[in-house]
């Protein structure tokens, strides 16, 4: 039985675990000091120096929030008070608001979309072509108004709310974690096998075992983790883990063995249908299980982030779009948790009682970790926006939290008070978007990288939804100017928050230093592919919408609605007019150099294979590149030859040549080393004058066989449109067929 050590002093008894709380207890009843706030009108006294400047460090928090228009309320600090009608605030606020928002966004907009790119004065425009502050006050000052207290947002769903993990950290940190063996991260008993087994029988026939189970574990840590740490790896244990989120964790192992560095089939057996026998009941288990409620468990939303990346990337068709219609689903369990919903706080230990070591750790560990869940839910909503075209669900300006903690605290097994990392004090999500816009600096982590280039791709979608908005006002200038914005704002992103390396992984991904030894080949610091396939796709569709793109490669539906006749007509038109803008360049040469980066490194050639890599949305970035290049291409300049229908196909030259001698013409005439992103205005005047851009049989047939491989039904799908592709570029008519 535990030693209890009890305060004597007369009247108090409480009883404490450890000896060292007793001692700090017994100041209260002894003090030699007694510390006063110093903010006018506090009266508030404390026995602890340390607690007294917490209190008053929370005072200039709100005299902050106040003086940005945050805060609301009559306070007076030094003797200055000020009242303020709340609804007359609201109103001249907004009003003014929307007078200076809109005349910021009729000022002078400078596109690089649509101006002419070639003109070489594009290359030394100023700084004043960026306006952050019209996108910043239109999107954001509104709702910031409207969600202060107990408003209700004009947009009609709640945000999802500001997380304070400030001083559950600060008490975490007075103790030493008890934090499992690493062992514990993998290791699966026969119990944990047979738990697994229970909530789904199938299993069995595959002679499911413990070995299998470890094995796909480990690959989860080394593969999936890296890129999306929403777990708390030093704290995990999987016997104490709920079935679900283990069932979950091994279907994502399974599913990304063929990605790993050696032949996992003698011991995983066929991955695919082990993945497949998990991931057809493990969404309506948990659906129907007692916990699909709100509030939710931390673990429900953590297994169904795992699921639904799975099924988008790494599935078949079914279960592809059975995750867009459940996409939502999980989105409303986000907003109906209290933790993000409401004061995650509101019932922890005040500034001077003792939280207990694990109870201390565990409630820092699960506000952290549903900041992380939250933050990679908005992050996939975007990306499978840019993507795949998909409908978006959350945008930029809901999102009331703080980025992710730093990547080193999350990660460290043990943790020392006096050698925290120097970042524990992560800014508002909102905060460092705004710093982006306004073209300001700042240091995030692999996560906070992901999660702010989100950010951005989600202001596109608003910015046309509100385009939408004010169409019947004919405010068309409005498109010209926060595409401006946008396009080089996350060009902002890539230079100071990527440092101007989108291929170097340590700035996609945190490698723990003990261990790059062990990082898996695809991660490691040493491959020099790009890590961010969602910055060149993003910005590549900045000037066509991804629907064209595909419609016009020769898809016959998309979104199970059936491409008709005239919807290929009205693409048609669109694709002509995008390819003779300079948008196209633009467009086409961002697809160039992400396609430089996955085949060259520093010229010489790199074996690039979408089907054994485990990087999220790559293969899907390449395929959309891939038909981004032919469909400008084979609409300026035509096929590659013209064959007759019987003709065998046989490509002029290779797709390693093809990029070769056109990235190489890039690099020659504009003395660059490598290809960047920031001389694109110069390639836009080189592009021109390269021969035989339409040679591309070559390069469309280079992809073929690695997609037709692919895990991912809907990256097989490519082949067909690859092929649809090289065959028109070799002279033949499309093989759409209408109704």
């Amino acid at each position: 039985m535990a030693t209890v050590h009890k305060c004597d002093a007369p009247g108090c008894g409480k009883r404490f675990s450890r000896s060292d709380h007793l001692t700090r207890h017994k100041d209260i009843h002894l003090p030699r000091t007694i510390y006063r706030c110093a903010v006018t009108d506090c009266s508030k006294r404390f026995v602890r120096k340390d607690v007294r400047d917490k209190h008053e460090l929370r005072h200039k928090r709100k005299i902050s929030k106040r003086d940005r228009g945050d805060y609301k309320g009559t306070h007076r600090i030094d003797g200055s008070e000020s009242h303020s009608d709340p609804e007359t605030v609201r109103s001249s606020t907004v009003t003014a608001i929307k007078e200076d928002s809109l005349r910021g966004i009729v000022a002078d907009p400078v596109d690089i979309l649509n101006f002419d790119i070639r003109d070489p004065l594009l290359a030394s425009l100023p700084d004043t072509r960026l306006m952050p502050p019209d996108i910043a006050q239109w999107l954001f000052s509104d709702e910031a108004l409207y969600l202060e207290g107990d408003k209700v947002s004009p947009y009609g769903f709640n945000a999802i709310s500001n997380i304070n993990t400030d001083h559950v950290l600060e008490d975490a940190v007075l103790v030493s974690p008890d934090f499992p063996h690493p062992n514990f991260q993998t290791s699966v008993s026969d119990t944990d096998l047979a738990r697994m087994c229970d909530t789904i029988p199938a299993l069995a026939n595959l002679q499911f075992g413990q070995l299998q189970a470890e094995r796909a574990l480990e690959i989860y840590w080394g593969y999936f983790h890296v890129q999306f740490p929403i777990l708390h790896r030093p704290s995990f244990n999987t016997s104490q883990a709920n079935p679900f989120l283990l069932l979950s964790m091994v279907l994502m192992g399974a599913a990304l063995s063929p990605c790993t560095d050696r032949d996992e089939t003698p011991l995983m057996g066929d991955s695919g249908l082990l993945a497949e026998t998990i991931a057809y009941p493990l969404r309506w288990l948990i659906s129907s299980s007692n916990e699909f409620r709100s509030p939710p468990r931390s673990y429900i939303l953590q297994s169904l982030i795992i699921l639904e990346t799975y099924e988008i990337l790494l599935a078949n068709r079914e279960l592809h779009e059975r995750a867009y219609l459940n996409h939502g689903v999980k989105m409303q369990l986000l907003r109906r948790s209290p933790l993000l919903g409401g004061d995650p706080l509101s019932k922890t230990n005040d500034d001077n009682e003792i939280t207990s070591e694990p109870d201390a750790w565990k409630r820092w560990i699960e506000v952290e970790s549903f900041n992380r869940v939250a933050l990679v839910a908005f992050y996939l909503d975007t990306i499978n926006a840019t993507i795949f075209g998909h409908q978006i669900v959350l945008f930029a300006h809901q999102i009331k939290l703080l980025m992710p903690c730093d990547d080193m605290l999350w990660e460290m097994a043990t943790i020392d008070k006096n050698n925290l990392p120097p970042q524990t004090r992560p800014p508002k999500f909102i905060s460092a978007l705004m710093k982006l816009l306004h073209l300001e600096s700042l240091e995030v982590g692999p996560l906070g990288k992901k999660v702010l280039l989100a950010g951005l791709l989600s202001i596109k979608f608003q910015m046309e939804l509100k385009d939408l908005q004010v169409h019947f006002l004919n405010w068309r200038f409005i498109k010209d100017s926060w595409k401006e914005t946008l396009y080089h704002a996350i060009d902002v992103w890539q230079t100071n928050i990527c440092h101007g390396d989108c291929c170097d992984s340590r700035n996609a991904f945190y490698l723990i230093p003990n261990y790059e030894s062990s990082t898996p080949e695809p991660f490691d610091i040493m491959e020099r592919r790009c890590k961010f396939p969602a910055y060149h796709i993003g910005q590549t569709f900045m000037g066509i919408k991804q629907y064209d793109i595909i419609i016009y490669a020769g898809a016959t539906n998309r979104m199970s609605v059936k491409t008709t006749e005239r919807d290929y007509k009205v693409v048609k038109e669109r694709i002509e007019a995008w390819a003779n803008s300079p948008k196209g360049a633009v467009s086409v040469l961002q697809s160039y150099i992400f396609l430089w980066e996955l085949m060259f490194d520093k010229e010489m050639e790199k074996i690039y294979n979408p089907s054994l890599d485990p990087v999220f949305y790559r293969p899907n970035a390449v395929a959309s590149a891939l038909f981004v290049v032919w469909a400008y291409n084979y609409c300026l300049f035509g096929p590659e030859v013209r064959a007759s229908e019987e003709h065998n196909w046989s490509a002029t030259e290779n797709g390693y040549s093809y990029m070769r001698r056109v990235c190489g013409a890039l690099l020659i005439d504009s003395g660059d080393s490598t290809l960047v992103t920031k001389n694109i205005p110069e390639y836009c005047s080189i592009l021109p004058t390269i021969p035989r851009t339409n040679n591309l049989v070559g390069l469309m047939m280079q992809f073929l066989d690695g997609f037709s491989h692919c895990t991912s039904e809907v990256c097989r799908e490519y082949v067909g449109l690859l092929g649809n592709c090289a065959g028109r570029s070799m002279g033949r008519s499309t093989s759409l067929s209408f109704s």
